[in-house]
Parts: C-alpha cells; sequence; structure tokens
C-alpha cells in the first residue's frame, strides 16, 4: 500500500468551490485529453456544510492535480463545480444521487447513478442511466432499475471488450450482498437485453438466472471494473475484510476467488474507508507502483476527514498482456504565468474584483477624481448615453418597445460592454489599440 496524495480537501480543491468530497470515479476523456473524476455528495465547506452537489465532475491530469472543470465540447474552466444533474436534494422523496460509474460508449458518455430516498444511505430507490456528450449537460435515458429487484443490480461498475459490456453488481450502500455479472451488446447498452452469467445443475453458462450464483461471494460496497491492457481487473469495498482491493483473472467468465488479488488500502491504517476505484492509465506486472485506484475516507464522527485519496500498489495479470495503443498525451498541468502575463482565469478574477463593492483598484479620472472600474465605466456609460441621445436606455427587456427603441436599446449595452472591456484590458496591460488594429485588418 502507497499513498500518494490527497485529491480533494483544504488546501487542495477551494478552487472549483468543493471542500468535502467522496467517491472519485475516474475516466480518460479523450477529447479534452485529461482525467474525468466523478464525485458522490460533495460540499463547498469543510465538516460537510455548504452548498451540497452530487454527482459532480471535476477534471485532473495524470499526477491528479486539479485542473477546473470540464465545459464546452472540450474545454477546462477554473470555475466553481456545478452538479451534473438538475435535481434539489432533500425534494420529492429524493434524498441524493450517487453515481456508480461512467464510461465513454460509441461518442456517448454514459452516467450510473443511485437514486437515493429520504431514509439516507440503504434507502436506494432505484438505479438508473443519464447520457452526455460533453460532461456538462447530461439526460436521463434507458432502464430503470427499480428497488428492491435483484439483489445484485442497485451498484454497479461496467466497462467495454469487444462486442460486450460487462456489468457487474452488487446491493446498495447496505453493503451485505455479494458480487453479480452480466453482459450487454455494446451497440444498444445500457437499454438492450442484460444476459446474466449465472449456474445451473449442468455449471455456468450466459443466460443462466444469477440470483443465486454471484461471481464473488460476501459483502461487497463500491465497484470499479476495467480492463487494463486487456485483462478484466475487479476493485471493491469488501466489508469482510476492512479493505479496498482489487481482483484480476485472464478471462471475465474465470473464478474471480482464484484470481490475483491486492489489498491496496486497509481499515487498521485508513481508518472509516470506502470506495476504490480503477484509474484507467494503471498497469498490471509494473513493480512496485503500477496501479492506481482513489480511495474515500470519512471520519463520520467529526466530519471530518471527509475527502478522496489516491494510493498506488501493484497487482501481476493472470492472462497475457494485450498491446494497447497509446491513449494521447494528458493535458500538462497549466504553467504559471510569466512576470508581466495574465491567465485568462486571472482576467476573470480580476473583472470580479474591480466590479465588486470594495478592494477595486482606484482609477484616476479626468477632473483627478479617484474611481473603481465599475464608477469609470458607469461614468463612461452616462456620457455615451447623453451624447448619443440614449436617455433612458437601455430598456428592461420584459417591456414594450419601438423599432428605433430596440437600436437605441442595443447601441447602450453595446457601448457599455465595449468601455467594460477596454478598461479591463488596459488594466491587464493589453494594448487595445494594437489588438484594434489586428481585428480592423482581419475584416479586410
Amino acid at each position: 500500500m502507497a499513498f500518494i496524495k490527497r485529491v480533494t480537501g483544504p488546501g487542495v480543491t477551494e478552487r472549483v468551490n468543493m471542500v468535502s468530497a467522496d467517491l472519485g470515479i475516474v475516466c480518460f476523456d479523450p477529447a479534452r485529453k485529461a482525467f474525468a473524476y466523478v464525485f458522490g455528495d460533495n460540499f463547498s465547506e469543510r465538516y460537510l456544510r455548504g452548498e451540497w452537489q452530487s454527482p459532480s465532475i471535476v477534471m485532473y491530469d495524470a499526477n491528479h492535480d486539479l485542473l477546473g472543470i470540464p465545459n464546452g465540447q472540450k474545454d477546462i474552466i477554473w470555475a466553481p463545480r456545478r452538479q451534473a444533474l438538475d435535481y434539489p436534494h432533500n425534494a420529492g422523496g429524493i434524498s441524493t444521487i450517487l453515481p456508480c460509474d461512467m464510461q465513454l460508449l460509441n461518442g456517448r458518455w454514459i452516467l450510473s447513478a443511485m437514486i437515493v430516498g429520504m431514509g439516507g444511505l440503504g434507502d436506494e430507490k432505484a438505479t438508473q442511466f443519464f447520457g452526455s456528450t460533453d460532461l456538462v449537460h447530461f439526460t436521463k435515458f434507458g432502464p430503470s432499475l427499480e428497488h428492491p429487484g435483484h439483489p445484485g443490480n442497485v451498484m454497479l461498475t461496467h466497462d467495454q471488450q469487444g462486442e460486450w459490456v460487462y456489468v457487474f453488481g452488487t446491493g446498495g450502500l447496505a453493503r451485505n450482498r455479494p458480487i453479480y455479472l452480466w453482459r450487454c451488446d455494446a451497440e444498444t447498452f445500457p437499454d438492450g437485453h442484460w444476459e446474466p452469467w449465472g449456474r445451473d445443475n449442468v455449471g455456468w453458462e450466459w443466460g443462466n438466472a444469477n440470483e443465486h450464483s454471484p461471481v464473488l461471494n460476501g459483502r461487497y460496497g463500491e465497484l470499479s471494473f476495467r480492463f487494463i491492457q486487456g485483462n478484466p481487473v475487479l476493485s471493491f469495498f469488501d466489508v469482510d475484510r476492512y479493505s479496498c482491493s482489487a481482483i484480476t483473472v485472464a478471462k471475465v467468465t474465470d473464478d474471480w476467488s482464484q484470481g490475483n488479488r491486492v489489498d491496496y488500502a486497509r481499515g487498521p491504517e485508513v481508518f472509516q474507508l470506502y470506495g476504490g476505484y480503477i484509474c484507467p492509465d494503471s498497469r498490471l506486472n509494473e513493480h512496485p507502483n503500477g496501479m492506481k485506484f482513489i480511495v474515500s475516507q470519512w471520519n463520520t464522527g467529526a466530519n471530518d476527514p471527509y475527502h478522496v485519496i489516491a494510493f498506488h500498489s501493484s497487482l501481476d495479470a493472470k492472462g497475457p498482456l494485450v498491446d494497447i495503443e497509446p491513449e494521447p498525451e494528458p493535458r500538462p498541468k497549466p504553467e504559471p504565468p510569466k512576470e508581466g502575463e495574465m491567465t485568462p482565469q486571472a482576467l476573470y478574477e480580476l473583472l470580479l474584483r474591480e466590479l465588486s463593492a470594495s478592494g477595486s483598484e482606484p482609477i484616476i479620472g479626468p477632473e483627478g477624481e479617484k474611481l473603481t472600474l465599475r464608477q469609470a465605466v458607469e461614468q463612461i456609460f452616462w456620457k455615451e448615453k447623453g451624447d448619443h441621445g440614449l436617455e433612458g436606455r437601455p430598456r428592461y427587456p420584459g417591456k414594450s418597445d419601438d423599432q428605433l427603441g430596440h437600436v437605441l436599446n442595443a447601441r447602450a449595452e453595446g457601448l457599455f460592454n465595449q468601455a467594460l472591456l477596454v478598461a479591463l484590458a488596459e488594466k491587464a496591460g493589453i494594448d487595445v489599440g494594437a489588438l484594434y488594429s489586428s481585428v480592423q485588418e482581419a475584416l479586410k
């Protein structure tokens, strides 16, 4: 067991307005060349206080260092994290929605999640699926697995190999069930038929009912399944061993109780641990630390620590390692700006600071008066309104107006935005005249 670093917590994730968080399912995003971490219940402040969200997606580099949040199709920005699903907590019979797993399949991100009732942990009402093309906007689709039902289709994990998506599942957050296996055609997952892997009087076979034939007996919590160099690897929280552990076998249908195993985080060393998610850039047969895992820790007495931790460990494959095409180089950690330069984030923060009621740097006006940026822009704005006959503009959007009024509204708003941008650019040391000339030249 080798501790790497904290992935969330004080001094780590304040910049995205998230200090308390757990889970941390990891997927590689080829569009952004970075790793998407899907967190469960997370809060803006320490001790599970402040704004409550779940699930939330935050981007990291290969060293588990924070990059920001996903935005648009390929962007990563510094901004407060946002809840991936649109719902209020503790309303409509739902306490929270907790992520189970996420994968990129056929150009669409598929997020599986447990709908938790007002009874809290152990009161899972259903497991549902949500799709997204950009990691920002998710919509529900696919089946709704209502609970209670099958003993193992509450907490899920899934990954693709060839034409199949393989699904492992266990019970809910009571963590009192074994682990079961299904497969579904990759073209139709999760809507298609889930074929169980079960045992009858003859033996194990696809299509046999599996309610009474789990692939791994015991009591388990959070699951994470990934194909690593062609080998199936299953990670989980093992209640009876009080550990986060991983097992690998040569084929999905092999006897998982006979696989190679590592207990990469143990309760005595990491008290009140749970979770255990495989990082997709893990490697088998690499010693000492080829495998990377994400573990949660929650001191339920004090609600601190309540954070996510990265661990290294080693695991030897049972089957041959498959040469895989290298993924695009993960996005490097942004370098700090050189002296005199400002990043877009710094400009954004400057704007917020300058437009705030306090803390603004003074600007000397034409009469020698000291103005804040907000006051200077307001002064420019009112002068323009007087010079161009724009009194009373812009008019409130909900009010009716004539055609000339609409034009004047647009003129007033444009002048205001122009003045604001020029003032901000000059504060940042940007040569506005040169920039304007280059734009004019480009438009010829």
